[in-house]
């Protein structure tokens, strides 16, 4: 599955151009039963966005806009992209071969648009293939045919740079770099392009050294190289974390990082303990971690809420402790009496989505054995799961499916695959716990699906809160969120005390 998302990774970003053959038509001023073809003007400039879901070849879905100029000659049309199409009616119908992209093939299986008072709507099928893997995938396109008006802001805006290319009030430059022997492109992905690798291309200079200089705003970043679409870390830069994918991501950091995620020697500190419970369900022993706060061991007659905290996608139960830092977020936010004290417990949960034995096993097992060790309030009422990514659709799946145990449902930026989620498909949906839905609006791999998640819940009469507010699918996103979020959760515990 990793393989075959950073082949679609690659295979999207770069037949870009091929994938706009869809996108282009004309208003027809015959009806759509003739065999004649007449086409009024629709040359100029055409912006659209592509909706591509590609979870069937191992993607995340992603959401593109795409701006290029369109000629025409008669019901002929070509784009700035070498594509031509021809239209009958209303109804565009494209004939495209297929074509050599990460080392398979990429075919269209049916591709067609139409066109209605200059927006433009099309959806189409694709396949792609290398011989051993088949995978297919659906991408719609919604769009329109600019203003005149509109036509020169847009062409200045396509060609004005990334911001982070440029010094900015608030930001440090930083000289990306790495000696790359015979490659013929580099380029920068990580927090600064929400991980795509298309957006920050590297400049070749002398003996093989690539380079490119970024204007950043002060913290870490995580990032990685692409070197002729293989990613590989910074193996200059010492500093690296677990990438959830069996590797290893870069970390830098610039100026200081969030005060509140950053340990403070003056305040007392809670504990982190890692442990592990043999599992039946699972049959294997699965490792989890727990943090106690500040003041736990001391008063041994305070009980206090649970909050179960999941990770993302091939991580661990270490990644909110190693990447989110949810013990210095606690520790400082307590001393500063901005949230309660609570324990938080954080599974392993591997690649699961938290399903099926996964399932079993932390609410079965493992909830069950932290309140038997641990001094936990019982009950729902103080009783709360969040996570981020995978674990923000763990947060909403165990919570819908185990409304008897959780009060509150914190979701980060969920993954939403519903193809796990049967019961939100099948039957009318009831939420009894509290629910609180967090995504970036610049995150390609979650917002499209947490877009899709409000609207079915609002459809279905859920009553819940959705916070957006600018970021990525990134850890930047999480910590800046993290003292939100918890206070929520805090906030949630004292009312029902």
């Amino acid at each position: 599955m990793i393989i075959k998302a950073r082949v679609l990774r690659r295979l999207i970003g770069g037949v870009s151009a091929a994938l706009l053959l869809v996108l282009v038509g004309c208003n027809s001023n015959i009806k759509p039963d003739s065999t004649a073809l007449a086409c009024s003007s629709v040359a100029g400039i055409w912006e659209f966005i592509a909706d591509i879901d590609d979870s069937q070849c191992g993607g995340y879905g992603k959401k593109e806009t795409m701006v290029f100029t369109v000629t025409q000659e008669g019901c002929q049309l070509s784009n700035d992209y070498g594509a031509t199409g021809t239209i009958d009616g209303t109804d565009v119908k494209w004939d495209v071969p297929p074509w050599s992209i990460g080392g398979g093939v990429a075919t269209y299986l049916a591709a067609t648009a139409t066109i209605q008072d200059k927006k433009i709507e099309g959806i189409y099928d694709w396949k792609w293939s290398d011989g051993n893997t088949e995978c297919s995938g659906i991408t719609k396109i919604n769009g329109t045919i600019l203003a005149n008006e509109n036509v020169v802001t847009t062409q200045s805006e396509v060609k004005e740079k990334n911001p982070m290319l440029s010094p900015r009030e608030g930001t440090i430059a930083h000289t990306f770099s790495l000696t790359a022997p015979g490659a013929k492109a580099v380029y920068l992905a990580g927090e600064m392009s929400d991980w795509q690798d298309n957006v920050f291309e590297m400049q070749q200079g002398e003996n093989s050294n690539w380079s490119l200089t970024l204007y950043l705003p002060q913290g870490a970043w995580q990032y990685k190289f692409v070197v002729d679409g293989q990613w590989i870390y910074d193996k200059n830069n010492p500093k690296t974390t677990d990438d959830g994918f069996d590797g290893l991501n870069s970390v830098i950091v610039l100026g200081k990082e969030l005060a509140e995620l950053s340990v403070n020697p003056s305040i007392p500190h809670g504990s982190v303990i890692s442990s592990s419970l043999e599992s039946k369900a699972l049959g294997e022993n699965s490792p989890f971690t727990v943090y106690l706060p500040p003041g736990y061991s001391a008063d041994s007659n305070k009980s206090y809420p649970l909050l179960v905290l999941l990770h993302g996608y091939g991580s661990d139960q270490n990644q909110w402790v190693r990447d989110g830092k949810v013990q210095n977020f606690m520790d400082n936010l307590v001393d500063a009496g901005a949230i309660e004290p609570f324990i938080i417990v954080m599974p392993y949960g591997d690649k699961s989505q938290y399903v099926n034995n996964r399932e079993v096993h932390i609410m079965e097992e493992l909830i069950p054995y932290v309140r038997d060790q641990y001094r936990i309030k019982p009950g729902k009422t103080f009783t709360a799961i969040s996570g981020g990514s995978m674990g923000g659709f763990g947060a909403l799946y165990l919570a819908h499916r185990h409304q008897d145990v959780f009060g509150l449902s914190v979701p980060l930026s969920g993954y939403f695959d519903l193809s796990y989620y049967p019961e939100f498909q099948s039957k009318k949906i009831t939420m009894e716990p509290e629910l609180y839905i967090y995504c970036g609006i610049n995150d390609h791999i979650s917002f499209a699906r947490n877009e899709s998640l409000v609207k079915l819940l609002k459809s279905e009469g859920v009553d819940f809160t959705y916070k957006t507010a600018p970021g990525g699918h990134t850890w930047r996103y999480w910590n800046g969120i993290t003292p939100d979020f918890l206070t929520v959760v805090s906030d949630f515990f004292n009312k029902q005390a």
